[in-house]
C-alpha cells in the first residue's frame, strides 16, 4: 500500500475518476489544503497519469515500508550484524589453556592429552557434555596418575585443575585384634570369618565389650592369635524429639512462566528487562560468558504462598515421619528400624511437640588391635 497527497480542490474530480476506473481507495484523510488517499502501488501508477492531478508526495506501507527502512539504515544494520557476529566469535573461541599443578610433568601430560581431544589455544569452545566426556576419558586413560580433574571455562580461557593420585603404601596386616562393641545394645546378628565369638544372639552388651576375640582357645588352652574380623548387629534405642507447627505456609507454582535475561559480573547482577512477576522461582541457563560478563537465559516460574493447617493427629504423624526419615538417612545396608512408639505429645503455642522412642537394628562393632601379653617364667 501507499499513501499519496493531492490538492484538496481536486477531491471530487479525483474520486469520480477513481470510481469510473474501479480503483479501490482503502482509506482517506483530509487537512486544510490536502487530501490523503491510501491505494495500492499498482493503482498509484495509474493515478499519477491523470492530467489534472499533481501528486505532492507518497509514503509506502507494509512490506515496502520495511524494505525502504532497511535500505535507508543498511550501514547501521550491517555494523550491528558484524558486532553480534564478532561477539559470538569471541565468546566461543578459546585463546588460552591453563593447567594448575605444582609438577611440570603433570602439566605437560594434561596439555598433550587435552590437545588431542580438542581443548587447545584458538579452538572452538566445547559444550558442557563434551567437557564432561573428555574429563572421563582422561581419567580412564591415566588411572594410576590422576585422581581428579576439573575443566572450567573462564571467559575465553580454559582453567584446568588436577589432583595427582597418590598410591597408598600397603598397610601392614594386623595380626592380633578383637571385634568390640561401640555402643550399648542387644546382639541380634553376627557375621564373622576369623576369631571366636564370646557373645550370642540376644545377649546384652556394653560399649567396649569384646564380641569376637582374636585369641583362639580349645579346652581353655590358648591355641593361637588372629585378627578377628566380622560384623555384629544389635538392637539400639533412641529417643527423638520433633516439633511441628499446626499452621504453616507452603510455596506452590501457579503455572505461569516468564522469560528474561540476567546479566552478571563481579559488580552487577540483575535482569536486562523488568520482571513482571512478584514471587517466582528461577531456572537459569548460561549462554554467553565474555570477559567475566555472563549472560543467562532465565525462566521465571510464578509462585504463591498457601496457608495450610494440620490437625493434631496429622501433626503427630508428620513429626513421627520426620524423625524416622532423619534416622533412616544414617542407616547403611542391613540396618533397619524395628520399632517406633510415641512416648509424649504436647501442644504448646500452636506447635505440636512429640517425643518418640525408636528401636534400630544397626552395626555395633569395630575391629581393635591388641597387644598379646607374654608369660614371663621365673
Amino acid at each position: 500500500m501507499i499513501w499519496i497527497e493531492v490538492e484538496l480542490k481536486q477531491k471530487e474530480r479525483l474520486l469520480l475518476k477513481c470510481f469510473k476506473l474501479k480503483i479501490p481507495i482503502f482509506d482517506t484523510k483530509e487537512s486544510n489544503q490536502s487530501l490523503f488517499l491510501k491505494v495500492s502501488l499498482e493503482d498509484y501508477q495509474k493515478i499519477k497519469k491523470f492530467w489534472f492531478v499533481k501528486v505532492k508526495k507518497s509514503d509506502v506501507t507494509g512490506f515496502l515500508k520495511w524494505k525502504q527502512t532497511l535500505f535507508q539504515n543498511r550501514v547501521f544494520i550491517i555494523c550491528i550484524c558484524l558486532g553480534l557476529f564478532l561477539l559470538f566469535l569471541l565468546s566461543n573461541v578459546m585463546v588460552k589453556v591453563e593447567v594448575i599443578h605444582t609438577k611440570k610433568e603433570i602439566r605437560d601430560l594434561l596439555l598433550v592429552s587435552l590437545k588431542e581431544k580438542g581443548i587447545a589455544k584458538n579452538t572452538w569452545k566445547k559444550s558442557y557434555q563434551e567437557i564432561e566426556q573428555i574429563k572421563k576419558e582422561i581419567l580412564d586413560q591415566y588411572p594410576e596418575k590422576l585422581e581428579w580433574i576439573e575443566i572450567l571455562v573462564n571467559g575465553m580461557n580454559y582453567v584446568v585443575r588436577v589432583e595427582e593420585r597418590k598410591l597408598e603404601d600397603e598397610k601392614e596386616e594386623k595380626t592380633s585384634c578383637h571385634v568390640v562393641a561401640v555402643k550399648d545394645a542387644i546382639v541380634k546378628d553376627m557375621i564373622y570369618s576369623k576369631g571366636e565369638a564370646v557373645v550370642k544372639v540376644n545377649d546384652s552388651v556394653k560399649k567396649g565389650d569384646i564380641l569376637i576375640q582374636g585369641i583362639i582357645k580349645k579346652d581353655e588352652e590358648e591355641k593361637g592369635v588372629v585378627c578377628a574380623t566380622g560384623d555384629v548387629y544389635g538392637e539400639v534405642w533412641y529417643q527423638v524429639k520433633a516439633s511441628v507447627p499446626l499452621h504453616y505456609e507452603e510455596k506452590v507454582e501457579t503455572g505461569k512462566k516468564r522469560w528474561n535475561i540476567r546479566f552478571t559480573n563481579s559488580y552487577y547482577d540483575n535482569f536486562l528487562f523488568k520482571s513482571r512477576l512478584t514471587h517466582y522461582e528461577e531456572e537459569k541457563k548460561p549462554f554467553l560468558n565474555l570477559f567475566g560478563n555472563q549472560f543467562s537465559f532465565v525462566i521465571q516460574h510464578e509462585t504463591k504462598v498457601l496457608e495450610k493447617s494440620y490437625t493434631e493427629e496429622e501433626a503427630i504423624d508428620y513429626a513421627v515421619s520426620v524423625a524416622l526419615e532423619k534416622i533412616s538417612s544414617t542407616l547403611e545396608e542391613k540396618e533397619e528400624i524395628i520399632l517406633k512408639k510415641v512416648l509424649k505429645k504436647e501442644l504448646n503455642n500452636s506447635t505440636m511437640n512429640v517425643e518418640i522412642f525408636v528401636t534400630v537394628k544397626e552395626k555395633i562393632s569395630e575391629v581393635q588391635e591388641f597387644v598379646k601379653e607374654e608369660k614371663i617364667e621365673e
